[in-house]
């Protein structure tokens, strides 16, 4: 998906485009872009049409509830296309890959039959993001584990994560690769201002110690501005005493129960790890 990113977009068509493991189809969703994207896309399209297809929506602003829509249209496009490859990949309008990204982490992949989501690292202005599982953007995804929940994301605060909790669910695993770096440009939340991701936690069934624990690591760590913190709080609260929002209203309840007993025995890790090394201490 793009939108308003003439700044950005020719760094990441260009770095796409020269993947040594080239892409067999490059679905764009032009987002209602105002200013010179637009153009930037159609010259794509037209010099190389095998490889690119844009779609341009019009624009209705900037809505965060269009990122899993415009991420299903790109796939059902592809799908019509006839594309019917093993794996796809997600990538913002603002991030740059090397030319072995793709090659790397689909070998890796291909010998972990069970692996069904993988990422490499975000980098922002060369620093790392503080990222442990895998980004939304750079997200490689097995096609066939894709088609096992239905081939789309659901519309809701949470897709990106709720793909992730639904993997392992299911009985496979999720990886992210920290010697594999991308560079994404645009800072996290800049639209959204993070009040999203606290009514995604809610959603999603997370327990309310951890996600309380979320959001003071993010203070203390300073990987999100204390505004930033503060709305993803704020945000939590508005989902869980109720919103007329479909967009932040809870996922099914198997898996918020499953993410709910996850989190716990990772808090009773924790404690218990922790405790022990009190003990050694004393």
């Amino acid at each position: 998906m793009a939108r308003n990113a003439e700044r950005h977009i020719v760094d990441t068509l260009e770095s796409l485009v020269a993947q040594t493991m080239r892409p067999k189809r490059l679905v764009i969703i032009d987002d209602g872009s105002q200013d010179g994207t637009g153009k930037i896309l159609s010259d794509y399209g037209q010099r190389s049409p095998d490889l690119v297809t844009v779609v341009t929506l019009p624009d209705k602003g900037y809505d965060i509830r269009r990122v899993p829509l415009n991420i299903n249209l790109a796939w059902n496009t592809a799908v019509a296309s006839g594309m019917n490859d093993e794996y796809f990949m997600i990538s913002g309008d603002d991030c740059s890959y090397s030319k072995e990204y793709a090659r790397d982490l689909i070998c890796r992949i291909d010998k972990e039959k069970d692996l069904a989501v993988a990422s490499g690292q975000p980098s922002m202005s060369l620093n790392l993001a503080r990222e442990h599982s895998p980004s939304g953007s750079g997200r490689i995804v097995r096609c066939s584990f894709w088609r096992e929940i239905g081939e789309q994301y659901p519309v809701k605060a949470g897709w990106e994560t709720w793909l992730l909790y639904e993997a392992v669910r299911r009985g496979h695993r999720v990886r992210l690769y920290s010697d594999v770096v991308f560079e994404h440009v645009r800072p996290r939340g800049a639209k959204h201002q993070f009040a999203y991701w606290g009514a995604a936690m809610h959603s999603l069934g997370y327990h309310p110690a951890y996600a309380l624990g979320r959001i003071v690591k993010n203070v203390l760590a300073r990987s999100v501005p204390l505004k930033g913190s503060l709305n993803m709080f704020r945000g939590y609260l508005q989902a869980k005493f109720g919103s007329a929002d479909p967009f932040i209203s809870p996922f099914d309840l198997s898996l918020r129960e499953f993410v709910y007993r996850a989190q716990v025995q990772k808090m009773s890790e924790f404690l218990r790890g922790h405790l022990w090394s009190f003990i050694k201490a004393s």
